[in-house]
């Protein structure tokens, strides 16, 4: 990663917009960052840090915390980097979350954090972003750590190297170096086949051992020893299954001869009943045949009743056509009594209707003077709304004009409290950069103390659990070491106990089944009590727990260590840079902090309200000149509606005279002319509904008349058609054979009466038939057959069934204990295969995947051996350049040594020392000897990593700080080791305040303090 251009807005201490064209460095490739401190030289690389992951290189504040206290509040937070990697060019925009003033309205708004990340390769300009590659905040960030490989505490321990931290890489801790070393070298291949292969491991034991239990599962299931025994069980049980199968056929042949002679008896028996059943069918229908003779009786007289049917009906409708006539009779007389009754009564009403011509010419004179009041009262109405008018507007005015009163002092008032805090907010604003100054000396040594504090208290807890992990493993031992013991005499236990069971099973003259010799000269005896099994595999169960628990208690202990170690090298670097500031290194906690902190805070909002103030003076001053402007307008458009206001009070009283009081409304207006017409036009429709009345009831009257006379008429026709009918039924009645009609009703049947009689006597002629054509096949049938003894066959035939079903039961039962048997053998063969073959990859793949997880004589997994080739590369290329640092005194060395039995090595750095010829740890290194080997590891690690990997780019690095502790000879050195980084086109940028760095290095990046900010440049000598 190179950088090309950074520009930042409102960051750090830069209020405006601060671009950096790295690109002016031209063929520069070592600069220094130089300016007086405070002056923000260190947000340079906080800038570069959050636009690409968010936090700044101290990973201590966000970018809200990096708002520039000089900007503008309108001014937004953003920073903008653009850089090249690997020949592409790209550019990533990041703006965290802060508030702003709102565009409309007053108060604050929050503008949420976002990120933008584009890919520039091929842009034409500053101008053309190019072709997003992410947007919003962790996708960039995301983005970013795939693109660059890079997570933001590795980018800050190999790339950028903040003061006091990049240390940190040269006092990792072997797990936390190879946590970086396999990002950098991207070994995290080796790591997936070293889990592959104990993966692999682990699947082929859990498959064994599946495999195992599965066996042993079979055996116990079929209950047989071993393999062979199952065998001779099953051959046994073969030859029984055939010897049983011929009994079965003998039995099955006795109960076939004896179902026979039942079949044949019942068949008898069932011929004999079947001829008795016909008998006794015939004698029922014959009991049944004089019934069956009245029915024929009763069938002939409703058949001759049916032919009188037609008459009877004809008959019958001539009488309701009678009913009919005589009932529209009594009608029609009723209705020309009504009509009659209508008649009288509308004659009447006409009368009373005519009488009332004087009412009907009031009405109409009365609505007539209603329709001349209507101009005089709309002229009053439109006078009166505009009294409402006049009268509303006054009052608004007199109203306004008190409010603008009060606008005026008020705004009078304001003008002068807003002038008294301007002056105010002008005094305090003038301390803020003398206080920040003070205050930033004064957290860098509180920040030290509590620092070291809290790594003090640390190691004091720390040294506390390595106490007790140490007791916790010496028990952990002793109750291991028991369990161990009590196993191996359990286990020695029972293996004498299985000798002595399959001693006692040998038979001279026959094979053993463990060797196979023939002769038996000392068998194994029983000598006293044998675990069980399962006693043996719970002992094996709490050896193996204590074993784990041991195991566990070890890495426990050896991450104690690491930690200790870690913790103390910390603290001796924190009193280091403290004593070598001048500094004690402790203290009680420092209240001029606090102090300082709360006045900076109220100098900076003074500051920040003092533009304000001074805008809202100016605005308070315009608003008092135009509460008075409107005052006085105010008032003389009040004395103008007063005046209106009057007069049209006087016409409303002039207009009210000419109306009577009742009527001066509108509504009271048309509400009486309303009333008024109505009145008229109900008269005049009374009159000629009256009028319709006498007419209709006159028509009604003479047409009921009329239909009264034709409905006399139609009865007398009826009554005499119905004694012609009722004449000619009687003569159809004797010539019938019926005496009279009650004889012609009682023979009288509906069609499906006739019908169901008509069908039980076919049916009984149809049944008589066949019963006797039964019983003459019966009769047939039974001819010289005997009655059999059906219990004692049955009872023959049951007990020879009994006899075969138990046969065929046994002979079940033993077919399926064969098939069991024949399964369980040869899935107990299939097992055996499989156990065998499973026990030969395990021995392979169980081997390897302990040595590539770290269970050898070194403790090193595949990747950490991987990794330690890789580390040998970069302490070479270290040394090279610490041994001219440090004048060929120091070199830097991987060990291989391991701290304890469970702890893995392979990653540890000791410092070997020339003038003492010993090696040591690297924590020991004085503090300028530290920053020397630190740097040689950046620089080496940067060579290597870009040496093997053709994805990661470390072409460039920034060290802040650390050159102050070299003495004028060893900064010659290191100045010498850094100059020749440009030959390989690194660029390095370096944050000094030491004179002589300065003086050597032409390419500077300027970086000035002023009142409203910092501004940076890039000079070249």
């Amino acid at each position: 990663m190179r950088p090309v251009r950074l520009a930042m807005t409102a960051f750090g201490p830069y209020a405006g917009t601060q671009e950096l064209d790295f690109t002016a460095l031209g063929g520069h490739s070592l600069f220094l960052i130089h300016g007086p401190t405070g002056a923000g030289k260190t947000s340079i690389l906080d800038a570069i840090c959050f636009a690409l992951y968010g936090d700044t290189s101290g990973a201590e504040r966000d970018g809200r915390d990096m708002r520039s206290h000089h900007a503008d509040r309108a001014v937004t937070t953003e920073v903008t980097f653009d850089f090249i990697l690997g020949g592409a060019t790209y550019r990533v925009w990041r703006r965290p979350q802060q508030e702003r003033p709102k565009v409309r309205g007053e108060g604050m708004t929050t503008t949420p954090a976002d990120a933008v990340l584009w890919a520039r390769t091929g842009s034409a300009g500053d101008g053309e972003e190019g072709t997003v590659l992410a947007a919003g905040w962790s996708r960039v960030t995301e983005a970013v750590e795939k693109l660059l490989g890079f997570k933001s505490d590795q980018f800050r321990q190999v790339v950028v190297l903040p003061q006091g931290r990049f240390r940190r890489l040269l006092a990792a801790d072997s797990r936390e170096r190879q946590k970086i070393l396999e990002v950098l070298f991207r070994t995290q291949l080796y790591r997936r086949l070293e889990e592959a292969l104990k993966a692999e491991a682990n699947k082929l034991g859990l498959e064994l051992k599946s495999v195992r239990e599965r066996r042993e599962w079979l055996l116990q299931e079929a209950k047989a020893e071993d393999r062979a025994g199952l065998e001779a069980r099953l051959a046994a049980h073969l030859e029984e299954l055939d010897a049983l199968a011929r009994e079965v056929l003998e039995a099955a042949d006795r109960a076939g001869a004896a179902q026979r002679a039942l079949e044949a008896g019942e068949q008898a028996a069932t011929r004999l009943r079947e001829k008795r059943e016909a008998e006794e069918a015939l004698r029922r229908l014959e009991a049944r045949r004089e019934a069956v003779e009245g029915l024929r009786r009763e069938l002939e007289r409703a058949r001759r009743a049916q032919f009188l049917a037609p008459l009877e009906e004809t008959l019958q409708a001539r009488r309701e056509d009678a009913q009919e006539a005589h009932a529209a009779l009594i009608r029609a007389g009723t209705a020309l009594d009504q009509a009659e009754g209508r008649l009288e009564r509308a004659r009447a009403r006409l009368a009373r209707e005519e009488g009332r011509k004087d009412d009907r010419r009031a009405a109409e004179r009365e609505a007539a003077r209603l329709k001349e009041l209507e101009g005089r009262v709309a002229a009053l109405d439109e006078a009166r709304r505009d009294l409402t008018v006049r009268e509303k507007a006054g009052r608004a005015l007199a109203a306004a004009r008190e409010g603008a009163a009060r606008e005026l002092d008020a705004a009078r008032r304001l003008l002068e409290t807003k002038t008294e805090e301007r002056d105010r907010a002008r005094e305090a604003a003038y301390q803020v950069d003398v206080l920040a100054l003070k205050l930033q000396a004064a957290e860098k040594v509180q920040k030290a103390r509590n620092e070291l504090d809290r790594h003090r208290v640390a190691l004091e807890e720390i040294r506390a659990g390595d106490v007790a992990a140490r007791r916790k493993l010496e028990a952990l031992e002793t109750a291991y070491g028991q369990a161990r013991a009590l196993l191996s005499r359990l286990q020695e236990a029972w293996i004498r106990g299985r000798a002595a069971v399959l001693a006692a099973r040998l038979t001279p003259g026959r094979p053993c089944p463990v060797c196979g010799a023939l002769e038996h000269p000392a068998p194994a005896e029983r000598t006293g009590e044998v675990p069980a099994e399962d006693e043996v595999r719970a002992a094996e169960q709490r050896a193996t727990a204590a074993e784990e628990a041991r195991d566990r208690a070890r890495e426990v202990l050896a991450e104690i260590g690491r930690r200790k170690e870690s913790l103390e090298g910390q603290v001796r670097l924190l009193e280091q840079e403290l004593a070598e500031a001048g500094l004690p290194a402790a203290g009680e906690p420092d209240e001029r902090v606090k102090d300082l902190r709360r006045r900076l805070a109220g100098a900076r909002q003074a500051s920040a309200a003092a533009a304000g103030l001074e805008q809202e003076v100016a605005g308070l001053k315009r608003r008092v000149a135009e509460a008075e402007e409107g005052l006085q307008e105010t008032e003389a458009r009040l004395r103008e509606a007063r005046d209106a206001w009057q007069a049209a009070r006087a016409l409303v009283g002039e207009r009210e005279k000419a109306v009577p009081a009742d009527l001066r409304l509108p509504e009271a207006l048309q509400r009486a002319q309303a009333e008024a017409e109505d009145l008229c036009r109900r008269l005049a429709e009374a009159l000629e509904e009256a009028r319709r009345e006498a007419e209709d009831a006159g028509r009604d009257t003479a047409a009921a008349r009329a239909a009264l006379a034709s409905a006399k008429r139609f009865w007398e026709d009826a009554a005499r058609r119905v004694q012609e009918e009722e004449d000619a039924f009687a003569r159809r009645l004797k010539a019938e054979g019926f005496a009279d009609f009650a004889a012609y009703a009682a023979a009288r049947k509906a069609p499906e009466d006739v019908a169901a009689l008509e069908r039980e006597i076919r049916a009984f002629e149809t049944e008589t038939q066949k019963a006797q054509g039964a019983l003459e096949k019966a009769e047939r049938a039974a001819a010289g057959l005997a009655e059999p003894d059906l219990g004692a066959l049955r009872a023959a035939l049951d007990t020879a069934d009994a006899a075969r079903d138990g046969l065929v039961k046994k002979q079940a039962n033993l077919e399926t204990q064969v098939k069991n048997e024949s399964g369980w053998l040869a899935a107990v063969r299939d097992l055996e295969e499989t156990l065998d073959l499973l026990q030969r990859r395990y021995a392979v793949a169980g081997r390897l995947a302990e040595v590539a997880n770290g269970k050898n004589a070194y403790g090193l997994t595949f990747q950490r051996f991987v990794l330690g080739a890789l580390l040998d590369d970069v302490t070479l290329a270290a040394t090279q350049r610490l041994k001219l640092m440090s004048r060929g005194r120091y070199h830097l060395l991987r060990t291989v040594d391991r701290r304890d039995g469970r702890s893995a090595g392979g990653l540890d750095l000791r410092v070997y020392d020339a003038y003492t010829g010993t090696e040591r740890d690297v924590t020991t290194l004085s503090g300028g000897e530290t920053f020397l080997a630190s740097l040689s590891l950046a620089l080496g690690l940067a060579d290597v990593v870009q040496a093997y990997s053709g994805g990661i780019h470390l072409d460039t690095i920034f060290v802040d700080e650390g050159f102050g502790t070299l003495d004028p000879e060893t900064l010659d050195l290191a100045m010498r080791a850094l100059v020749e980084l440009q030959a390989g086109g690194r660029l390095v940028g370096i944050i000094s305040h030491v004179p002589e760095l300065k003086e050597r290095i032409g390419a500077r990046l300027e970086v000035r303090p002023t009142q409203r900010g910092s501004t940076a440049g890039f000079t070249v000598a």
